[in-house]
């Protein structure tokens, strides 16, 4: 009897697929209908740009090209289509949502670094006082907080093809779940509601032969993106999260050089006190010096800024070839020049920092940033800059200085500073 029921069910399933254009598949197409609505909105008051955008635009014209079916009473063919939108829809939502977490972690990383600017411009301030007093602050932290950050994951290739298209190809498609999965497992990320409507795609079941197999495959590429979103949006958190704790430590550490300061400042007879103000105004005047100086360089390589820091000197992308770290032989004058004013101010400190953008890995932007940076330094270094007055480091895309959403932003932020101070 098992048997038999078996083999009828068998039989009887492709007939009630075929029904589904009837009475059968119209309340499951209205609540299709009702879920991509909420869906639709929650993605929309993101106000998603960019790829998100291009997958809510493609979720909403499949919907309403559906809802025209469904509306001429064709549920047949509707039913097909509603699945493909609320399966775009649902990643339009994912995708909005990992891109808002990215622009969170971006703000927090600015916010930090100017925490950290804060406390340069403290403990600065104190070196001097202590220089003057010739006596140290007890309690103060004399190097840069670092909260242990995790290392940048290394990440698989990721599921978004050209406008947010999902992968092709049920090898593909496998191949970008099987990864996904695991770094998700990995970094503890939740993905059981993934898990079970990846599986009731049944993308390795029974459409793996049948006309909608384009349809399953069209949803387990979409759920695949959505893993993948989910995991970089929680990247992004514990990013952000970690810059909240670099920025409340730094402002500790600004608030006890600023008390120390304070204290040696208090405990200085008047004489002492005119001769800190004087070694203070010999620095602001060194500073204004250095950055007239470095004015010159404003334009098509270099732009030139001051804060808490120094004077900082940007150096364009375009000193280096695209996604390489050797200079460029054509725009090597420029920083010929850089290291001749550096060289008239031999006090000066100068840190070389790389920079890159959002496009690409996270590990590979921090290891082209390392060596662009590296690049800069030793190519100073013949230039008889010294040596011991330099240090460099790369971020990869972890300071930005404006929008990654945009061309010109990721422009700005591609980029290798020197930031320039003087030695207390």
């Amino acid at each position: 009897m098992r048997t038999a029921f078996a083999i009828s069910t068998r039989l009887v399933m492709p007939l009630l697929v075929l029904l589904t254009g009837c009475a059968g598949s119209r309340p499951l197409v209205a609540a299709w209908q009702a879920d991509f609505a909420r869906y639709d909105r929650d993605a929309r008051a993101l106000g998603p740009q960019g790829t998100p955008g291009e997958v809510l635009r493609t979720a909403q014209e499949e919907f309403a090209a559906a809802d025209s079916l469904a509306r001429r009473g064709k549920t047949g063919l509707a039913a097909p289509r509603m699945r493909a939108a609320l399966a775009d829809v649902r990643a339009a939502l994912a995708l909005a949502e990992m891109a808002e977490a990215r622009t969170r972690a971006d703000r927090c990383a600015l916010t930090a670094e100017d925490a950290r600017r804060g406390w340069d411009e403290a403990l600065r301030g104190l070196l001097q006082a202590e220089q003057v007093a010739r006596r140290t602050a007890d309690g103060v932290p004399r190097d840069a907080p670092d909260p242990a950050a995790a290392a940048a994951p290394s990440f698989p290739p990721t599921a978004l093809g050209d406008a947010g298209a999902p992968p092709t190809g049920i090898e593909r498609v496998m191949a970008a779940w099987n990864d996904w999965s695991t770094v998700a497992r990995d970094r503890r990320v939740a993905t059981a509601d993934l898990e079970g409507r990846f599986e009731a795609s049944r993308l390795n079941g029974e459409h793996g032969k049948t006309p909608e197999r384009p349809l399953a495959l069209h949803e387990a590429g979409r759920i695949t993106q959505e893993l993948e979103a989910r995991v970089r949006r929680g990247v992004a958190d514990e990013q952000c999260a970690r810059a909240a704790a670099m920025t409340g430590q730094l402002g500790l550490a600004r608030d006890a050089a600023l008390r120390g300061t304070l204290d040696l400042e208090r405990g200085l007879q008047d004489a002492l006190r005119l001769r800190l103000e004087q070694v203070r105004a010999e620095a602001e005047t060194r500073q204004d010096q250095l950055y007239k100086a470095m004015q010159s360089l404003e334009g098509k390589y270099a732009s030139i800024r001051r804060d808490a820091r120094g004077t900082i000197v940007s150096l364009a992308d375009i000193l280096f070839d695209f996604n390489k770290a050797t200079l460029r032989r054509d725009v090597e004058f420029a920083l010929v020049r850089v290291a001749t004013i550096l060289n008239q101010f031999p006090e000066m400190k100068v840190r070389v920092e790389g920079h890159t953008d959002n496009v690409g890995r996270e590990d590979y932007n921090l290891e082209l940033s390392q060596r662009r940076s590296q690049a800069v330094q030793d190519f100073l270094t013949s230039q008889q800059v010294a040596a011991e007055r330099m240090t460099s480091e790369g971020f990869g895309m972890t300071r930005p200085v404006a929008d990654n959403a945009t061309a010109e932003g990721r422009q700005k932020n591609r980029r290798v500073d020197l930031v320039i101070e003087e030695t207390p």
